[in-house]
């Protein structure tokens, strides 16, 4: 069941999340110990594919601080790329529900990177960090000064981890991409079948290319602490769709041709498929062999007659008939409620799921248990619910350890970690190379 919460910094609040049960805690965002706790990392970057590496880091405890330009990351001022990202009603004027996905957890500071004066201020912060990422252009990093070769020359020791479009070499080195582009270059548009692309929804591509990044990140810092060089490290959207394809291609590359990804269900499996139930839900089974489980899915479904049918008893002679098969098996799932089917197919040893739709998800009961889906206290948003990092540490607490930052809310509080005396802030702020912003300033 979904409801609405209250909304919180003085706007109103439209954000859906499942009801929470009385046994679910809350977990307020506060500062907690992660595995990555010491861990120091800047981030210039703006959308979600780069960020997004630095806001899973701080779900890992690092301590991450985005620099911004002085006009903010664009995703804080347009997110509706389309109605199922309209989040208008809840947005304002300098967050929207998009940055924050991509930076929970962040120090924010705004710094002016086209003068000498920010680039010398970015210098003092990598000098003692362990990580720096960026999504930046080629041509835009070296202008800035936050390609590898400057840094790693104030911090040898740096991990710099870079993220494009299409990778760092060949003639799309310095082009720009987004999602849906990614996926259009991987091969991921037609993983749907029917032989139309359409793009998966929403940021798949981003977040992948994200979770690939911090893969990047953490496994250079290992490296790092093995062998005692720092180094730059890079992924890329089309990268990453290349490894989540990576069976689709295999397998296209070991038979010569492409894979077939038929969209018409009957073509399929029974006992690999999916069925609408009498309540309008659905059921997704994956058993195989599918030999092995033709007789318990047939006495689990009340169709005993079919086990022995000499039209269906046997695998060639089965996918000879799937025409005849699936009216009656159709029939048969349409009588009953989902919960009943299954209770009666996993009552049997059958492998079968509901098909969840997100609002499913921020409810479910195995989700919240094991801390795949989080309740938290938000400043803007109130009580709502969150996909949380899916794995859990024996010896550490993991998951959304703070909002997204405010525009230039952190920038005194990260210069003067960088050594930045009280005046020399002032004078910063003065002369325009830093924003400077209280925690109650960009709410409306």
């Amino acid at each position: 069941m979904i409801g609405q919460s209250s909304g919180r910094g003085g706007h109103s609040n439209h954000w859906k999340v499942g009801i929470m049960p009385e046994s679910d805690p809350i977990k307020t965002i506060e500062g907690s110990k992660g595995p990555l706790s010491g861990i120091r990392v800047v981030e210039v970057g703006v959308w979600h594919a780069g960020p997004a590496v630095g806001a899973i880091l701080a779900d890992l405890g690092a301590d991450v601080v985005k620099v911004e330009s002085m006009e903010g990351d664009p995703e804080r001022f347009f997110a509706a790329f389309s109605p199922m990202t309209d989040t208008r009603d809840i947005d304002s004027s300098e967050w929207t529900v998009m940055f924050e996905l991509s930076n929970r957890g962040k120090k924010g500071i705004s710094l002016d990177l086209t003068c000498e004066e920010g680039q010398k201020a970015l210098t003092r912060l990598v000098s003692d960090a362990d990580i720096f990422v960026t999504n930046l252009r080629g041509p835009t990093r070296r202008k800035l000064g936050i390609d590898y070769e400057t840094l790693s020359a104030v911090n040898p020791k740096i991990i710099h981890v870079n993220i494009t479009g299409f990778g760092n070499e060949g003639p799309l080195a310095d082009a720009g991409a987004f999602d849906n582009v990614g996926q259009a270059m991987s091969g991921m548009m037609f993983t749907v079948g029917g032989g139309q692309p359409q793009p998966l929804n929403v940021m798949v591509m981003d977040q992948l290319t994200a979770i690939v990044g911090s893969h990047a990140a953490i496994t250079a810092l290992a490296a790092r602490e093995l062998h005692g060089v720092g180094q730059e490290v890079h992924t890329s959207l089309y990268g990453a769709g290349t490894w989540l394809m990576y069976g689709n291609l295999g397998f296209t590359g070991a038979r010569g041709h492409e894979v077939t990804l038929d969209a018409d269900r009957t073509r399929r499996s029974p006992l690999r498929n999916f069925y609408r139930c009498a309540d309008d839900k659905w059921v997704m089974g994956t058993n195989h062999p599918e030999q092995k489980y033709w007789a318990d899915f047939c006495k689990a479904m009340s169709l005993d007659e079919l086990i022995d049918d000499a039209r269906f008893s046997e695998l060639d002679e089965r996918t000879s008939n799937l025409d005849s098969l699936y009216p009656i098996l159709d029939r048969a799932f349409a009588a009953e409620d989902r919960e009943h089917w299954l209770t009666a197919l996993r009552s049997a040893g059958l492998n079968f799921a509901p098909i969840n739709g997100f609002a499913d998800v921020l409810d479910d009961r195995q989700a919240l248990d094991n801390g795949y889906v989080t309740t938290v206290d938000h400043r803007q948003m109130g009580e709502v619910r969150q996909p949380a990092f899916p794995i859990r540490f024996g010896a550490f607490d993991v998951g959304p350890s703070g909002p997204a930052p405010l525009i230039g809310e952190h920038t005194r509080e990260v210069l003067a970690s960088a050594g930045y005396t009280e005046p020399e802030i002032d004078d910063l702020v003065s002369s325009g190379v830093v924003l400077e912003r209280g925690a109650e300033d960009g709410r409306s």
